[in-house]
């Protein structure tokens, strides 16, 4: 009985949370950020890979934008259906584990994480991370007990979409085997069946590194790249600083030294494995902050096995766990709706999500004078704004690369190449240089783009006609 109450009380308080996500993300009006535009561009094309991703992201918006079409809201629906998906799993594991009370609470401090708020409004590779790490614990631990083949399948199958989602997903092989030395179950790594699932793995991400082989690995350089700007030079205690207090942004002002707590002294059942499974991935992205760089939201998938490990703590501890969620949800709602908070710092926390749909009315204004122009631009934040909001004919968009250099997603997949006698419509942020003019036989500034999103912030964006390409060679 207590279980059937438990479940249906977070049934209705996911459908009345996910309701309320949906009318905020459909009122707020915010554009897309540049990653999710990118990933909507992805999502018309897709692959097994991309330049800086596994293709599972653009999988996920290409489904929802074909139920529902490619407003903002369609674009960003995997997050809002997802995230209630992982914190029913979450409560089935929590309730494995210990009891239904346990894993209500749990449901209850996950959906309301400050990192879960912010990120079931918006589209990203974390959405599917969470997903597919809590679905990978759930069936790690219930292959544990049952040895079951259906089970060992299922921890395969999450695996290999999280390898698909983001390479980060290794990290739960690590923890895996972390809690079979500690636990002393080496007869896991004796098992056919563990294996079985090992190998599911690998042929589920077997075509992304084909298609990285096909283009000379490029999200593996991208990764590794990232890896190696955090081990060179001299330690960066301000990072590491940030990202630390980025955690208490992540998982809570209260629920994050809470988790400190329970880690040196807390008794809580299965804290080994619930540790194994939540030190190592903070650990790794906290070195990598220390010797480099790392975003506060890295180290998310910390926080499945986190949850369990604090909601495990807090039972009977009821002060501390109202406290907990009225933090929680205070942080949530001053995401959603910051005015208090923008009026306090004279600023707009939301800036970055707003003016481009401006911008792409005012640059699709100019494409209809020049039809024939093929949209030209130096950043990548320029071809995936307006790709999506000004919709250039065929999707066209190039990036200006004479160099060949391979710095992001449209250096990959657009080329100059066959394109002598085009004309283009350049937008950038500069001035036209000379050894830009060069390669065209002329050219010819047009009104620009700008739109005051704030007093402290516009968009403004220099527009060229370029005539008659005369190909890559020295202007």
């Amino acid at each position: 009985m207590i279980e059937r109450r438990a479940g249906l009380f977070l049934l209705l308080l996911l459908l009345g949370i996910t309701a309320y996500r949906v009318w905020v993300v459909a009122s707020s009006g915010l554009n897309l950020y540049v990653d999710e535009a990118q990933y909507w561009y992805w999502a018309q094309h897709l692959e097994w890979g991309y330049y800086s991703k596994p293709p599972v992201i653009a999988a996920i918006i290409a489904a929802t934008t074909s139920v529902c079409g490619d407003s903002e809201v369609c674009v960003r629906a995997g997050s809002l259906l997802l995230y209630p998906l992982s914190t029913g799993l979450l409560f089935l594991l929590a309730k494995r584990l210990f009891d239904a009370k346990v894993a209500l609470l749990a449901a209850v401090l996950f959906i309301t994480l400050p990192a879960v708020s912010l990120s079931s409004t918006l589209i990203s590779t974390d959405v599917a991370l969470f997903f597919c790490w809590t679905l990978a614990l759930y069936a790690f631990v219930t292959a544990l007990d049952s040895n079951a083949w259906g089970d060992w399948l299922l921890l395969g199958v999450a695996l290999g979409l999280g390898m698909l989602s983001k390479y980060t997903m290794g990290i739960f092989l690590v923890s895996a085997l972390l809690y079979v030395v500690v636990a002393r179950r080496f007869d896991v790594l004796l098992n056919l069946r563990a294996w079985f699932a090992v190998l599911v793995m690998a042929l589920m991400f077997a075509p992304n590194l084909w298609w990285n082989w096909q283009h000379d690995f490029p999200t593996f350089k991208h990764t590794a790249d990232i890896a190696a700007a955090s081990t060179q030079g001299a330690l960066h205690w301000d990072e590491f600083s940030e990202f630390i207090g980025g955690q208490f942004g992540v998982f809570g002002l209260l629920l994050f030294p809470l988790l400190a707590w329970v880690i040196m002294k807390g008794k809580v059942a299965h804290k080994a494995l619930l540790l194994s499974f939540a030190l190592p991935f903070l650990l790794i992205i906290t070195l990598q902050a220390l010797f480099g760089r790392a975003n506060a939201n890295w180290a998310a998938p910390t926080y499945v096995a986190a949850t369990l490990l604090v909601a495990g703590w807090l039972q009977g501890r009821w002060k501390l766990l109202t406290l907990a969620l009225l933090l929680n949800i205070s942080l949530g709602l001053l995401v959603y709706h910051p005015a208090p908070l923008n009026y306090l710092l004279k600023s707009d926390l939301h800036k970055r999500l707003k003016g481009w749909e401006v911008i792409g009315e005012q640059y699709l204004a100019l494409q209809q004078q020049y039809p024939q122009a093929i949209l030209l631009s130096d950043s990548r934040e320029v071809l995936s704004e307006l790709v999506y909001y000004a919709r250039p004919q065929g999707l066209r968009g190039v990036s200006w690369n004479p160099q060949h250099q391979l710095r992001h997603h449209y250096d990959l997949v657009t080329t100059l190449d066959g394109k002598v006698g085009d004309d283009f419509l350049l937008v950038t942020k500069n001035p036209l240089a000379a050894d830009v003019a060069g390669y065209f036989e002329s050219s010819q500034a047009l009104e620009p783009l700008h739109v005051e999103v704030h007093p402290t912030y516009t968009l403004d964006y220099h527009v060229f006609l370029l005539k008659h390409f005369k190909g890559l060679v020295s202007p």
